[in-house]
């Protein structure tokens, strides 16, 4: 047996806490001396206040897990309700993280055009490309991230050596209907098409040469992309020119760091002089 003191330190959680539970008849001591008044709890009581824990953790009021407990929740229901809380507080983080992330970029892009920084901006002729790509709709930009492990999977490995690259071919960005086509520039003259997923293919085809691309290179992650893609804007408005098609994206270099901040991504985007017709 053990005395509150000591509980509290096993169990990791305050006196306070175990006296309010013991008042409210949630977890009662295992044992109280008559004499002294002393309250004892033993080992055998961990796992109901793990549950009570637990089950506060989801969201559950004191009631609720009262009565839970009271019905005598298995502990395969246990886990299926902490592993499905688990995984929507995973997504929020996950959300949050990405907001930060634009933040991030965002202010990095402000801190340029305040140091007036010259756009690193470099006029390139692209000649045409041979790529095996899919192309589909998705519901936002932040899909397409997920798309790329099924594309890579689906690749044939001897191919030839080539970028991976992104096209959005909507007329600018709609929540809900983002067409969009990815895939990886090949050295091959033909292929047939290879099945992602069903309902879509990686297909043959072959990007058309660009006289004049506007290009800009940035490392790190995917939220940098703004960096580049304002950097061209930018650069294009004051240089008299104007765009003349839809942007690519290009991987230079792959993540191998998890937070992706190693990733040479280039922005091309097809533009001509403003005076030409």
């Amino acid at each position: 047996m053990f005395t509150v003191g000591e509980f509290s330190r096993l169990a990791r959680v305050s006196k306070r806490l175990l006296r309010y539970y013991d008042e409210i008849g949630l977890l009662k001591p295992a044992s109280t001396d008559k004499f002294t008044g002393y309250r004892y709890y033993s080992a055998e009581q961990m796992p109901r206040l793990n549950q009570i824990l637990a089950l506060k953790d989801l969201g559950l009021s004191l009631d609720q897990i009262q009565r839970l407990l009271s019905d005598r929740i298995s502990t395969d229901d246990m886990e299926g309700m902490l592993l499905l809380r688990k995984a929507e507080i995973e997504q929020r983080v996950q959300a949050e993280m990405q907001r930060v992330r634009n933040i991030e970029a965002r202010l990095q892009f402000l801190h340029n055009a305040e140091a007036e920084q010259p756009f690193d901006v470099v006029i390139k002729q692209i000649p045409a490309q041979p790529v095996l790509s899919a192309r589909t709709k998705l519901e936002s930009l932040d899909d397409m991230v997920g798309l790329w492990a099924p594309i890579m999977f689906a690749l044939p490995p001897k191919i030839g050596e080539g970028l991976f690259f992104g096209i959005m071919h909507s007329d600018g960005i709609e929540e809900g209907n983002v067409d969009v086509e990815m895939g990886r520039t090949i050295t091959a003259k033909s292929h047939v098409p290879v099945p992602v997923r069903e309902g879509l293919q990686l297909r043959f085809h072959e990007l058309p040469a660009v006289d004049k691309m506007a290009t800009f290179a940035v490392q790190g992650n995917f939220e940098n992309l703004l960096i580049a893609y304002g950097a061209i804007g930018m650069w294009a408005e004051s240089h008299g020119f104007r765009f003349a098609g839809m942007p690519r994206e290009f991987a230079l270099r792959l993540p191998q760091r998890a937070d992706g901040s190693d990733t040479i991504m280039e922005i091309q985007y097809p533009v001509e002089p403003m005076g030409r017709p």
